[in-house]
């Protein structure tokens, strides 16, 4: 199944992770302000743990590295320095220290488990699994683990993968709400509506006002002809996320494109904009709004937002073909020529492509 697993008889950072990046030594330590007490004396080590408890993960990568050079190898320094680099999203850096660490820690699985998840961030899929596999031949995944590997498979393409790791993962956690959604992801992409449904529900279960989950169940709704269910899913969505610090911009994009296919532009603007505002170098979100806009006959935003939109993405068909339906419109006939061309071109190289990958 996919690339050889050692546990396969027996992928917001997952609870495992989360552990690992805070467990200390300083457990007596429960705040900040005593994190920065302690850090006024002692060796660098110290100084650098206290930095870590108290959230200063910038200044603790930089006290582990130095602690490392000044005593190699006889500290937990190049653990904590990676662990400090994946709270800082630099997964590069966080890469080598955990390289440099299992290098010099052959036997740690928690090194080996840390460096998978990296590589998985780093879009590393397939190095991912071969330590991932390391991983488990020193200790037993767990259900966030199988996640992981499930989500490099995802970015293998290979579905049906992801969606037996992910079934062993909520198997072995049931209230692993992360591991349902994916689930629930897995299963919409191979067209696997009930399914679907059944995983996202379990997450609003888990969860009762998952922005995330609703949303889903919405594009359910709308790809079994349910449309007047899928807007209120979208709009449970909207609300659920309304005071979050990092809303999506999906529900809006999903609302407004429904909103279009109903032949109700002049309501789609309002959530598109915000779509937009939420995720500019989104190319969906410029398209749809761009398509609104030229429905209503706004026709110098529809033109700002497609051609953004091709910019941003320029091998999408469709939004070549909405900009040469706006230079149609204001009869700039050579211009919309050109664009429909690209079209015809996109679309003869998908053919080709898709021709070209069936077996003979």
């Amino acid at each position: 199944m996919g690339l050889s697993l050692s546990f396969a008889q027996g992928v917001f950072a997952p609870p495992r992770i989360a552990f690992l990046l805070c467990a200390l030594t300083f457990s007596q330590m429960s705040s900040a302000e005593n994190a920065w007490r302690l850090a006024q004396g002692g060796d660098i080590y110290t100084k650098a743990m206290a930095a870590y408890q108290g959230g200063d993960y910038s200044l603790a990568a930089q006290l582990f590295e130095q602690a490392e050079v000044e005593t190699p190898g006889t500290t937990e320094a190049l653990l904590y320095a990676g662990r400090s680099f994946v709270r800082l999203q630099l997964y590069e850096k966080a890469e080598q220290a955990f390289r440099e660490y299992v290098r010099k820690n052959p036997a740690s699985s928690a090194g080996y488990y840390l460096l998978g998840y990296v590589l998985n961030r780093e879009n590393k899929p397939r190095e991912s699994l071969e330590i991932y596999t390391k991983a488990a031949s020193l200790a037993p995944p767990t259900a966030d683990d199988l996640k992981i590997v499930a989500l490099n498979y995802v970015l293998l393409n290979a579905n049906a993968d992801a969606i037996h790791w992910l079934q062993r993962a909520v198997q072995m956690d049931p209230q692993n709400k992360d591991a349902w959604y994916y689930l629930g992801r897995a299963y919409y992409t191979e067209a696997r509506l009930p399914d679907a449904r059944a995983a996202f529900e379990k997450v609003l279960e888990l969860d009762p006002r998952n922005a995330k989950a609703e949303n889903n169940i919405g594009l359910i709704y709308e790809s079994s002809a349910k449309p007047e269910d899928a807007l209120a899913a979208y709009r449970n969505a909207i609300a659920w996320q309304e005071g979050s610090g990092r809303p999506s911009e999906q529900p809006y994009l999903n609302l407004g494109n429904l909103l279009i296919t109903l032949e109700q532009p002049a309501e789609a603007i309002a959530p598109l904009e915000t779509a937009v505002a939420l995720a500019g170098t989104n190319p969906q979100c410029r398209l749809r709004l761009g398509t609104a806009y030229l429905r209503l006959g706004r026709l110098q935003e529809a033109q700002t937002q497609l051609e953004e939109s091709v910019r941003l993405d320029p091998e999408d068909a469709s939004a070549h073909y909405q900009l040469g339906r706006y230079y149609k419109q204001v009869h700039q006939m050579e211009a919309a020529k050109a664009e429909f061309a690209k079209v015809a071109n996109i679309q003869s190289r998908a053919l080709e492509k898709q021709k070209a990958s069936v077996p003979k």
